[in-house]
């Protein structure tokens, strides 16, 4: 497990996309486009600082009148505006029920500039205190990480969707990058049969537990989809969530094993402690956790594939856990 934290972290800041554009903008492109959206919205910038790209831009805004904002530039290849209509419905919903810290939306705009024509919708979210720590994180963090989980959860439960909300599932396609820009390149890549044949298998065996768990509410609603360590900060032992861009329709199962997986193995009890203080841990967990983290590290392989990246790690886990 400690091998492949590494990968997981270095992945979690990597493009997540699953279409790649043909032009990727500037970087002084996608400033301007930020900058005429908050100019748009009244806000007298200060300083604006690209932060990286994720499966969107980022810039860190300090406003003239001492607001700072975390902008996120989506471009007409990512989401549609239904689709974050949805993500922007939910965060507002946990942070008006539950007491969890969530990016909160400031504002949300469509603009365009000269140099971008086709624009992007530009989402300015109120700025998370805390630190990024998943190389060394603290009990104390894991331990409330495993309660912001299982509060998540508890409120996808209970939480009614308004109309028009969407998202996608996180479900055995979602995990192969069934018709994505990442399985049709892992079909050119000089992959071994092998390989091959190890990534059908684990995605066989993953299919038939995520079917086993089926699809009943208890089971199955609204998740966070990649609340690994590199989406929390830390703030004086509390966890604070971030990067709410692939919420989906999943199992919570799943959900919880790829948190489990992004820490190193020791702590795994403490964080599953912490979900256990606020509700019992998923139904199914703990009999297809095997399963759960193989559908983890597989959708981590087919990226690395798909990009020619280092990917050992993640091969032999996938080979163990065939073995076993």
């Amino acid at each position: 497990m400690a091998a492949l934290l590494g990968s997981v972290v270095a992945v979690g800041h990597l493009w997540l996309s699953r279409s790649e554009p043909d032009v990727q903008p500037t970087t002084s492109q996608l400033r301007r486009l930020a900058r005429a959206a908050l100019e748009q919205q009244g806000v007298p910038v200060g300083r604006l600082r690209w932060m990286g790209e994720h499966s969107n831009h980022l810039f860190r805004c300090d406003t003239a009148s001492g607001e700072r904002l975390l902008l996120r530039v989506c471009l007409p290849d990512g989401r549609s505006d239904a689709e974050l209509d949805s993500e922007l419905a939910w965060l507002a919903a946990l942070a008006r029920d539950t007491d969890l810290t969530v990016p909160v939306a400031r504002f949300s705009t469509r603009v365009a500039t000269a140099d971008l024509p086709a624009g992007g919708r530009c989402i300015a979210f109120t700025w998370l205190q805390g630190r990024h720590c998943e190389q060394r994180p603290s009990r104390r963090l894991v331990a409330d990480l495993g309660r912001v989980l299982a509060t998540l959860h508890a409120h996808a439960r209970r939480f009614r969707p308004p109309a028009g909300f969407t998202r996608p599932t996180l479900d055995i396609h979602y995990l192969t990058w069934t018709d994505s820009w990442h399985a049709a390149q892992l079909t050119r890549r000089p992959i071994d049969p092998a390989t091959r044949r190890l990534l059908d298998e684990v995605a066989g065996r993953v299919q038939a537990a995520l079917a086993q768990l089926g699809t009943d509410p208890a089971v199955h609603g609204l998740v966070h989809a990649d609340l690994h360590l590199g989406n929390v900060l830390d703030h004086h032992g509390q966890a604070r969530p971030l990067d709410f861009d692939d919420a989906a329709w999943g199992h919570y199962a799943l959900d919880l094993a790829i948190a489990v997986d992004s820490v190193p193995e020791p702590l795994h009890p403490v964080l599953l402690g912490g979900y256990r203080a606020v509700r019992p841990l998923p139904d199914g967990y703990q009999q297809h956790v095997a399963a759960l983290l193989a559908g983890r590290r597989l959708f981590l392989a087919t990226f690395l594939l798909a990009h020619g990246l280092p990917v050992v790690a993640h091969l032999d886990l996938l080979r163990a856990f065939i073995a076993s």
